[in-house]
């Protein structure tokens, strides 16, 4: 008998604390804390990302920019016919080869002779920054807004 009353007395005393809202107040803050934290772990994870990201394109552009310069084929030209369609000038060593490329082939058309060749100033595309680029454009739209004024 004792031990019924016992368990009726527990009983009640932890229905009791389920309804209380002490222990639900409890259970609030404890998932808003683990809330915060799940969530500045997963900027932390974004930034990590992010960061990897930025040196990993930068280590393979170096690789492929080393690539280019020690390569034998330079694209000199390239003029679209069609939206799948294009005829390039490529350098291959000391030869100027006109090519035709497409969506699923590319073809051989003719050789030039170097005189044929009209090389565009500026071609070399080595040491031009962004920034040298964005301040021509600048000065371009600064001289064009004064000669409407």
């Amino acid at each position: 008998m004792l031990k019924g009353n016992k368990a009726v007395l527990l009983e009640t005393n932890i229905v009791d604390q389920l309804n209380s809202n002490k222990i639900d107040e409890d259970i609030t803050q404890l998932t808003s804390s683990d809330n915060i934290w799940e969530f500045l772990g997963l900027v932390l994870l974004l930034v990590i990302i992010l960061i990897a990201t930025y040196y990993t394109t930068k280590w393979i552009g170096k690789a492929k920019a080393g690539q280019l310069k020690s390569s034998n084929f330079e694209l000199i030209d390239s003029y679209r016919i069609s939206p799948n369609k294009m005829l390039q000038i490529v350098k291959v060593a000391d030869k100027y080869i006109v090519i035709a490329v497409g969506k699923d082939f590319t073809e051989y058309i003719t050789e030039l002779d170097e005189s044929q060749v009209k090389l565009r100033e500026g071609q070399s595309n080595d040491n031009i920054s962004f920034k040298k680029i964005l301040e021509k454009l600048k000065d371009k739209n600064d001289s064009g807004a004064k000669q409407i004024d």
